[in-house]
């Protein structure tokens, strides 16, 4: 699983492809192309620590992380390409010091290291803790560590942190995996190191439930790529293209990637989880505020509907779905109101029993299972509006078809439009089931809308070795020659009344699931799309 070596430079189109599946598909990237040739583009060498997720760690063979990503957006910023190597951190540094390469992609700032490297515009806040057994009552902060066996990442920054115990003890492991495996063994009291990757391993592993965090925070400090001092011109058009990624959306959406999924700290600091309460309270509140004044203006819309169709069969269809509305409605206040009067009742106990020990134990536990379970109502609530990583599955896409045409039969029959399909059961494919549903289904509207007057839509799918190929053609008025270079851009639609995300979605999920789309239209005479997916041999490839 770790290995020193070179990650081979990726060719700038196949850096903008991976940035694009790898980051839930940024629309942003799209305009991102960088036109200088390779033989002119700058090479920089960048090493990076093996192991130490989620920032930067490699998995047969394959270089990712946080700062992975980082360098692959500034790639598409700036024209220069980087060479990585991953190493084991102390080898990292004196790779850098001989010159090996030419900078370290992610590293800490303090004023020891600053007289020794050039560093970059900051691009993270890192943060030190202290990771101790769960039955370990005994440590509490960093002065607690005196006389005791310390586990640290050999290299790291926490040993500038030990310079104020001089008394302790301490072993150094290859990575900080190794430091927190010393603790889990009984070999050391306690572990000093980057907080994000110590919840990140332990909850890998499984063993969040037999650590905890005490004390606060150790020297949250800037975090950023570093070069020699000798080589500081390298890092101005990385500032620049840093600059960029952080206004134009790129930086924001590569922090969520990897730290957008929170652990929770120790349950000992009430005060923290107060704060966590109150800011879910308040994010509930403002979603069931809204909830309210959405199901209030609609049922204002229905009434003035009512008044004006009286007792049509529109009106009580109408009635049917604002009554369904105020049911969804009910069901999400009764899941949220529940855990809300959990907490208000612990919370206006907490006063009075602040100092009985066994009820502070009692509110951290139940406080945080009640916050967590608001957590997860809101989640389920977003999920409408946010992207999913696909979910890859062997299916035949005969079936798939199938479905999305018995969606349709109505509208086909009304519309007068004559479906033809030569879709084999042999054709099976590897990939999001669900989300190659969504694009079929994108794809059937866009042919329907386009045949007003009825038409012929002819499907057709076959194996091309390791892929199945799929065409959908219709009849319909076609597209203009000058809007084709333009019909994956979000928003943009020709179509009255339309909101010109369908392509954009189909272009985003068939890139997801390792495929591809392309559209070939006729204005007047009608459009033919066709759909590239890996095959059932895929499987092997990608599991």
């Amino acid at each position: 699983m770790r290995r020193d070596g070179l990650v081979t430079g990726i060719p700038l189109l196949c850096i903008a492809f991976a940035m694009f599946v790898a980051t839930f598909c940024f629309p942003f990237f799209a305009g991102a192309a960088d036109d200088t040739p390779s033989e002119q583009r700058q090479v920089i060498r960048v090493a990076g620590d093996n192991w130490f997720p989620p920032f930067e760690f490699e998995v047969n063979g394959t270089f990712q992380g946080f700062n992975v990503d980082m360098m692959n957006a500034l790639s598409i910023e700036t024209g220069i390409t980087f060479e990585f190597y991953p190493m084991p951190w102390s080898e990292a540094l004196k790779a850098l010091e001989s010159g090996r390469v030419d900078a370290i992609q992610g590293m800490k700032y303090s004023k020891e290291r600053a007289s020794l490297y050039a560093y970059s515009e900051p691009y993270f806040t890192s943060t030190q803790a202290i990771f101790v057994l769960k039955d370990n009552y005994s440590v509490f902060s960093l002065g607690d560590l005196q006389h005791r066996k310390i586990a640290v990442q050999e290299g790291d920054i926490s040993g500038e942190a030990l310079q104020r115990l001089p008394d302790a003890v301490v072993l150094a492991g290859e990575n900080q995996e190794e430091a927190i495996q010393m603790l889990l063994e009984h070999k050391v009291d306690a572990v000093i190191g980057n907080q994000i990757t110590g919840q990140y391993l332990l909850q890998s592993d499984g063993q969040q439930d037999k650590v905890k965090l005490v004390g606060d925070p150790i020297s949250p400090t800037n975090y950023g790529m570093v070069v020699l001092k000798r080589n500081e011109q390298l890092l101005e058009p990385i500032n620049a293209g840093l600059r960029k990624i952080k206004t134009n959306g790129t930086y924001p959406k590569i922090e969520r990637k990897w730290f957008g999924e929170y652990i929770y700290p120790s349950t000992r600091n009430i005060r923290g989880l107060l704060t966590y309460f109150i800011i879910g309270l308040t994010a509930i509140t403002c979603v069931l505020l809204i909830i309210l004044w959405w199901n209030f203006t609609l049922k204002k819309e229905l009434k003035k509907r009512v008044d004006t169709y009286k007792k049509t069969l529109d009106e009580l269809a109408r009635k049917d779905r604002m009554q369904s509305l105020g049911q969804l409605v009910a069901g999400i206040a009764h899941e949220i109101r529940n855990p809300i009067t959990s907490i208000l009742s612990y919370a206006q106990l907490l006063p009075t029993k602040y100092e009985n020990k066994e009820y502070r134990e009692f509110f951290a536990q139940h406080v945080t299972g009640e916050v967590m379970r608001l957590n997860r109502i809101v989640g389920e609530l977003l999920d409408f509006a946010r992207d999913k990583p696909p979910e890859k599955t062997t299916f035949a896409i005969s079936e798939t078809v199938q479905a999305v045409v018995l969606l349709f039969h109505q509208l086909f029959e009304n519309q007068r439009i004559v479906v033809r399909l030569e879709v084999p059961e042999s054709c099976v494919v590897w990939a999001d089931a669900q989300q190659i549903k969504q694009v079929l289904i994108n794809l059937f509207k866009n042919a329907i809308d386009a045949m007003e007057d009825g038409g012929h839509l002819q499907i057709t799918a076959y194996s091309d070795g390791p892929h199945v190929m799929m065409t959908i053609e219709d009849t319909g008025e076609g597209i203009d020659p000058r809007d084709l270079a333009n019909i994956y851009e979000p928003f943009f639609t020709r179509k009255a009344g339309g909101v010109g995300l369908g392509l954009s979605i189909c272009y985003r999920l068939m890139a997801e699931n390792n495929g591809g789309i392309e559209v070939e239209s006729k204005k007047g005479t009608g459009t033919k799309v066709t759909l590239k997916l890996p095959g059932e041999q895929g499987e092997s490839e990608h599991a």
